[in-house]
């Protein structure tokens, strides 16, 4: 997406970062194109290491666009997206990618992603999108599903906010569906067919994922329109530097990971992992799901990024994601009302509160109420702000603190509201704080007084 998110190995960071971004002039592709594979480039024989071929099969079968068939040996056909062989960034990034720090930071990704990877590849079958898609998160995100870059893209996809619009994203207190590998997959894939869909070219369409339809859209015009390429407004500096290198770093990184044993890396893809995607009609706690199911806590937490809390929305319809095994057990326990699932108190917050106050009170560490409210200020509460409280024992709201300025005072007098009255001009009249004289009549600050309606208010002397 439209970021600028630096791509940071967890390994020879600055080895491999040295390798990245070398300084190095665009050069035109042999015949403005695709350069043909080496043979040395693609072995002829399947390694056990290798990515099974069987979770690549599409469920329908279709004729890649001429653009994209390589040229020469049956093996070369298996890449979807045409590789740039010969192209100079995209073989420096590939020789980064195969440097020992390059080697290390790609199995350790490879860690990260496969809770996800079968997921991605069975939706990338669904939508008959070429199998390295599946890759894009490494550069995104590096498959961290609360990856937020410096422009405020987040998730494995790196959505912006306004690029939303359409895919069914939905953001607010409680969840960040951005970070819903689900949901992020789909909207995703959805995202580059429609970008391809539009440019009819893979490169063109990849690059428009990153900078945007309109700014890619933009450099064609300016290049002259027609037959243009995403190689040919790079050569013609049209594209940002990020963008420019958006390309090459994605298919440096897809062409290795596509064929790791055949590039040196000791990758063993995992078993697909089946996810389910259960319903949820109340908030249910991680951490109490975690102990009454057997899954693990880290698990739930990195299938369910997208929650803001530990607890699922207090709203219905909130998809929670298990394993596909622990399916059915976990849907009784939702389903059986009698199991308490919540571990956590909304405390509104009142005059006089503080947040150490509640900490000692509800018996939570302060670190642990600030880390459950991100943005929470302790010196700025607002009376009526919900604060999430992390419930590590039970126990009811705390009273209500002393209010100094309903000291001395003594509300046994009585007032009838007349026609014009407000909740401030009795509280002004009787000299006192208007949430005091509020809450001594159980009302809200908002409440609205009618006329005849009889008050507590103090009684002045």
């Amino acid at each position: 997406m439209s970021h600028s998110r630096s791509l940071v190995p967890a390994l020879g960071a600055t080895a491999l970062l040295s390798a990245l971004v070398p300084r190095v002039a665009a050069e035109p592709l042999s015949s403005r194109g695709i350069a043909a594979i080496p043979v040395s480039a693609v072995a002829q024989t399947q390694d056990q290491s290798e990515m099974p071929a069987e979770l690549f099969v599409r469920s329908r079968q279709i004729t890649p666009p001429a653009s994209l068939a390589l040229q020469g040996h049956a093996e070369e056909a298996r890449y979807g997206i045409a590789m740039p062989w010969g192209e100079p960034r995209f073989e420096s990034f590939r020789a980064a990618y195969l440097s020992e720090g390059g080697r290390s930071w790609l199995e350790a990704i490879r860690k990260r992603a496969e809770a996800f990877l079968p997921y991605i590849m069975e939706r990338i079958r669904f939508y008959n999108l070429p199998e390295e898609l599946a890759f894009l998160p490494v550069i995104e995100s590096e498959f961290s599903p609360k990856a937020v870059s410096r422009s405020g893209a987040t998730g494995l996809w790196q959505f912006m906010k306004n690029s939303i619009g359409g895919y069914n994203i939905h953001i607010d207190d409680w969840v960040d569906e951005r970070r819903d590998f689900m949901k992020s997959t789909d909207a995703a894939l959805r995202k580059l067919a429609d970008n391809y869909a539009y440019f009819g070219d893979w490169h063109l369409a990849l690059a428009a994922y990153n900078a945007g339809l309109g700014a890619i859209s933009r450099a064609i015009k300016k290049a002259g329109g027609g037959s243009v390429d995403y190689w040919l407004l790079r050569e013609r500096g049209l594209l940002s530097k990020e963008t420019s290198n958006y390309v090459p770093k994605f298919l440096a990184a897809a062409s290795i990971l596509r064929y790791p044993a055949r590039h040196g890396l000791s990758i063993a893809w995992p078993s697909p992992t089946e996810w389910a995607a259960l319903e949820t009609a109340r908030p249910v706690d991680l951490v109490l799901l975690a102990q009454e199911t057997g899954i693990p806590l880290e698990l739930l937490k990195t299938a369910n990024a997208e929650l803001r809390y530990t607890v699922t929305p207090p709203y219905a319809g909130y998809k929670l994601k298990v394993p596909a095994d622990q399916a059915a057990a976990t849907r009784a326990l939702l389903d059986d009302p009698a199991r308490k699932l919540v571990r956590y108190y909304l405390h509104k917050v009142r005059s006089g509160d503080t947040l150490s106050a509640l900490a000692r009170h509800y018996g939570t560490p302060l670190a642990l109420i600030t880390q459950a409210n991100p943005g929470l200020r302790p010196d700025l509460l607002k009376i009526g702000q919900v604060i999430v409280i992390p419930a590590l024992k039970d126990i009811g709201p705390p009273p209500s603190p002393p209010k100094p300025e309903s000291a001395g005072l003594s509300f046994n007098g009585t007032y009838v509201v007349k026609k014009g009255d407000t909740l401030w001009s009795i509280a002004l009249r009787h000299e006192v704080q208007p949430e005091v004289l509020a809450e001594i009549n159980g009302l809200g600050l908002d409440s609205v007084i009618r006329e005849g309606m009889s008050l507590r208010v103090p009684i002045l002397e």
